[in-house]
């Protein structure tokens, strides 16, 4: 279809906990100006919403990540949000004055990890049902910060929200990706040895005294790497990098030659 004026802009964001928070934003182009006349094409932006995302699942597909799938409450937080920027005008992340973590967790999704990504469209003719879908879908493909919000292999669950502004003319959409607290991955680590022990979980640091057992979650499968005093011995697998999976436990020792060992799954 042929355009007189078009506009596009973009941003991703991402929350997970306990770490903290990232947020990109993009520069924003100058607004279009106010829609005239009713546009030659007009979208179904219900179908648009089911295209966005099977779409983003045959993406994911391709890409050998696991499928995505509806989840009432981020549907409700990301379809809320994209027409709040639409009735606005206003754009960006924080644009309703939250973080997309607090609009989802109001909508009711317990969250261990949330992204999303935002973007809004325009063209003077308007758009079909397939062009705007294929157009945002393939606009968060091809940049690097929506892509990887895209294909994270630890989310699970997705909302998706298209509104239009009848001031603007702009499509707003939002995608909304979450992994629920339900998920966190709670494991243990006891120390059976008679002095402290340090130990790194995906690269912070921990120390564990003597007798003592310590329960961790991360909301993402970890990397568990023990650090052995210098000149000590370990036992080979006690040197390799873990990765704990939900219930694991773990049992730091000395056998008999007086080697580090480490007893888990």
């Amino acid at each position: 279809m042929s355009s007189n004026i078009w506009a596009f802009g973009l941003t991703a964001a991402l929350v997970l906990i306990p770490v903290s928070a990232f947020a990109q934003e993009a520069k924003e182009t100058d607004p279009p100006p106010a829609a005239v006349g009713e546009p030659k094409y007009k979208p179904d932006v219900e179908k648009v919403r089911d295209q966005i995302f099977a779409g983003t699942n045959a993406f994911r597909k391709k890409e050998k990540r696991g499928p995505l799938k509806v989840n009432a409450d981020l549907s409700k937080a990301a379809q809320a949000f994209a027409e709040f920027m639409a009735d606005t005008d206003k754009y960006g992340h924080t644009a309703d004055g939250q973080e997309p973590w607090d609009r989802v967790a109001k909508a009711g999704y317990d969250y261990c990890v949330v992204l999303e990504n935002i973007a809004y469209e325009y063209n003077s003719e308007g758009f079909t049902t397939e062009d705007l879908s294929k157009i945002l879908t393939e606009a968060w493909e091809k940049s690097p910060p929506h892509r990887k919000n895209m294909l994270d292999p630890d989310v699970s669950d997705i909302g998706v929200g298209i509104a239009h502004s009848s001031k603007t003319g702009r499509f707003y959409a939002v995608q909304d990706y979450g992994r629920p607290k339900s998920a966190v991955i709670t494991f243990k680590i006891a120390n059976k040895t008679k002095v402290e022990i340090k130990y790194a979980i995906d690269g912070k640091d921990f120390t564990l005294a003597s007798g003592f057992t310590e329960t961790h979650e991360s909301c993402r499968p970890p990397e568990l790497k023990f650090q052995w005093p210098e000149g000590a011995e370990a036992k080979k697998e006690a040197k390799q990098s873990l990765h704990p999976t939900a219930g694991a436990d773990y049992v730091v020792s000395k056998n008999g030659d007086g080697a580090f060992t480490v007893e888990g799954p």
